[in-house]
């Protein structure tokens, strides 16, 4: 194994089916070894359709997760923990079904639910219970996990790598790691590199994300900072770059994205990927397939 790229579908399109095969052909053409697929409306996707587009492109893929009002694992409604935990074991399920290897994102919450007041105690409990649950079901499936801390605008639970690596500590599941994505870290982390050390091998996964946004390489993220710690971890998994289509509203407004991020999505995919790789070969992380 080796550090694999990926790009996000949210660069194109935020209603990605499986039946795309376009869109999977021009990411594998443009070179990157996996696609990584937004699970919100789970019954938007075609697992079928997607394992057969994936497979015919030679391209990996994983699944970017959400949580919704109705599917919360820090509710106090012991129902809404019970369709948290529903929701899920159906996402770690359709990953299978496509032939993915991951699913990741703020599993422990959703985004943008936020209290007006600090995490609790019980909340922390409450989210903990239900991703150990689900991280049974993921072990016993071969899907991994990864719990992404989002910035203190997106939610009040987890906001450092180092309280997301914490709960993982206490859930204990090999299933369950942490995703480190470099725009959040950069409002949130004090030195991004000395948190994803920290984090040591709960690091499963992450997103390279430019601090507006924009394309990776171009703006204040400390991406040599980033690149030696997960050198100095042998980390040996997903980079993908995270943005999103600059012209769809609803998608934007999500983002609170008011103005144009880059020129356009062939660009940002383009030139996040030689960055990408640039920062790969200079920091000496192994790619797959490298010779040993």
């Amino acid at each position: 194994m080796g550090i694999r790229f990926g790009l996000n579908a949210l660069v194109y399109t935020a209603s990605f089916s499986g039946r795309e095969t376009d869109l999977v052909d021009r990411v594998a053409a443009m070179g990157y070894d996996g696609i990584e697929v937004l699970f919100g409306n789970l019954d938007l996707l075609d697992a079928k359709a997607a394992r057969a587009a994936f497979a015919s492109a030679g391209l990996g893929m994983t699944a970017c997760c959400v949580m919704t009002e109705d599917a919360n694992p820090c509710s106090p409604d012991a129902a809404v923990r019970a369709a948290a935990l529903a929701r899920l074991r159906r996402m770690i399920d359709l990953t299978s079904e496509m032939g993915g290897e991951a699913i990741a994102g703020p599993l422990y919450a959703p985004v943008r639910w936020l209290t007006g007041r600090a995490r609790t105690g019980d909340e922390w409990g409450r989210a903990r219970d239900v991703l150990g649950e689900a991280a049974l079901h993921a072990q016993r499936a071969g899907i991994g996990m990864a719990i992404e801390p989002l910035n203190r605008f997106e939610t009040h639970v987890l906001n450092t790598i180092g309280d997301a690596a914490r709960l993982c500590a206490e859930v204990g599941s090999p299933a369950l790691g942490v995703q480190v994505d470099t725009f959040h870290a950069n409002i949130e982390e004090k030195d991004t590199g000395a948190a994803i050390r920290a984090a040591g091998p709960w690091v499963r996964h992450v997103h390279a994300s430019e601090n507006d946004r924009g394309v990776p390489g171009t703006g204040q993220v400390d991406w040599d900072g980033a690149f030696a710690a997960l050198r100095d971890l042998g980390y040996a998994r997903w980079i993908t770059i995270e943005s999103f289509a600059t012209g769809i509203v609803d998608l934007c407004a999500a983002a609170c994205i008011w103005r144009p991020i880059y020129d356009s999505a062939e660009a940002l995919a383009r030139d996040g990927l030689a960055f990408l790789k640039r920062k790969t070969a200079e920091h000496r992380l192994e790619r797959e397939g490298s010779p040993a």
